[in-house]
């Protein structure tokens, strides 16, 4: 499954839910939700957290964080096999000028 089949198969999940619908503000708090289970599974993950603390498993919480990122991207029509590739290009660019060597910055 390529980019743009997941963001329509995630589409037609989300089309088939009930209302009230899911509109962008709903779905960028779900993101920041989904987000912050993830935090949590790698604090968990990491040791940080015990296991008691856990709100999701690691796996669940990308997956859910795909899923979010793929409903905005079926809402706004991002073509994802397009514009993911530029954006690799570009933060491969950056790491070749050394933006993010961290351990020669001086701050």
């Amino acid at each position: 499954m390529n980019l743009n089949e997941a963001k329509e198969e995630t589409h037609k999940v989300i089309s088939k839910m009930p209302p009230p619908a899911w509109g962008p503000y709903q779905r960028m708090g779900d993101l920041v939700e989904e987000v912050g289970e993830l935090a949590n599974a790698i604090q968990v993950k990491e040791g940080w957290k015990t296991e008691k603390r856990a709100k999701s498993e690691l796996i669940d919480s990308v997956c859910d964080v795909l899923f979010s990122v793929f409903g905005l991207s079926a809402l706004y029509d991002i073509d994802l096999d397009t514009e993911y590739p530029k954006v690799l290009e570009h933060i491969d660019n950056r790491r070749k000028k050394g933006e993010f060597d961290h351990a020669n910055s001086r701050n």
